[in-house]
């Protein structure tokens, strides 16, 4: 596009790259007409935009930077199965669902569901690295990772710990994939399906679930010594739990424990015990009859002594505080 002072915008084809800045109305009008992205930019008020867009589209996978002074709101074009991913580098963004609004910002990473999505607004400031995939292309990824299993991608949740290993290991693959497609031939097609399937893995792998539920006695469970470790946790919850008591109740060792842990609930037992208490925790601020109780009671009645850390694992699970939760639920703080 050389010799054109105000290049035409890229339309959205199968994986392409694009570098966009918009400094003006006109310049967010014509991006928003022709710039082949799924949603619409806006500014709020009569802020000058000053957005910079750079990456590559495509219908499995979008990965892309971006850079705001001005900040932005977007709103979604059209209805789309398409999971977007988020890591804040600098300033904040929220984004208003049909199920609760998330807030993102560079301690935590969001994960939005796009047909939830009513509207993304970003701060003056604002720069983050992010991804778009495809729900089919997660779908076959589970299904090769786990040699059939289908997802159930509505139990991933909205944000994760940016300081969790396995979320911090997703964020520097995400950051090196853009680079390394940014610096490939765009002709060369070789390298991308692999890029797409390790970033698939990495995110059906670490990225955090909502709250486990404990299986019915409906479902597969192949062993009764399964079973009885999960009656055992669920009736001694707003008790001291170790390992040792749980593999003795169902009458295994603790590291066959572990492993049927991770082999059919998909998770430790100790990351269980915890997403059941908070659960618990969940159920008290939205019930009536715990009312008279503060939400610093019910969090020590089950468990969580350290007020910030319940507020931050309830808040990834939940979408939002234990505060705004019982706020919205009708009842005081």
């Amino acid at each position: 596009m050389a010799g054109h002072p105000h290049p035409e915008p890229i339309v959205r084809l199968p994986r392409i790259h694009f570098s966009a800045t918009i400094a003006s109305p006109r310049q967010l009008q014509r991006f928003n007409d022709h710039g082949g992205i799924a949603v619409n930019f806006d500014t709020q008020h009569s802020t000058t935009p000053e957005i910079t867009l750079t990456g590559f589209h495509s219908e499995p996978l979008s990965l892309w930077r971006t850079h705001s002074a001005s900040g932005f709101v977007t709103k979604p074009k059209y209805d789309a199965r398409l999971l977007s991913i988020r890591f804040v580098t600098a300033g904040h963004i929220v984004y208003r669902r049909r199920s609760g609004a998330v807030e993102g910002m560079p301690t935590h990473a969001t994960l939005v569901n796009f047909d939830d999505l009513r509207e993304t607004e970003a701060s003056s400031a604002f720069s983050a690295v992010s991804g778009t995939f495809g729900v089919d292309v997660l779908i076959a990824a589970q299904a090769a990772l786990t040699g059939g299993r289908e997802p159930d991608l509505a139990q991933l949740a909205p944000v994760a710990d940016v300081a969790a290993p396995g979320i911090r290991s997703l964020f520097l693959t995400l950051r090196q994939a853009q680079h390394r497609i940014e610096e490939a031939d765009r002709h060369d097609d070789l390298i991308f399906p692999l890029i797409q399937e390790v970033l698939s893995y990495q995110l059906l792998s670490a990225w955090p679930r909502r709250v486990a539920s404990v299986p019915s006695s409906a479902m597969d469970i192949s062993s009764r010594s399964l079973r009885a470790a999960l009656d055992y946790i669920e009736a001694n919850l707003s008790q001291a739990l170790t390992l040792a008591d749980i593999a003795a109740a169902a009458e295994i060792s603790v590291r066959s424990l572990q492993d049927k842990f991770r082999r059919e609930i998909g998770c430790t037992p100790v990351q269980f015990i915890i997403e059941r208490r908070l659960a618990r925790a969940h159920a008290d601020l939205v019930s009536s009859t715990t009312e008279p109780l503060s939400i610093a009671d019910i969090a020590r009645h089950w468990g969580f002594v350290h007020m910030g850390d319940f507020a931050q694992r309830y808040r990834r699970l939940y979408g939002r505080t234990p505060t705004e939760t019982r706020r919205n639920n009708g009842r005081p703080a």
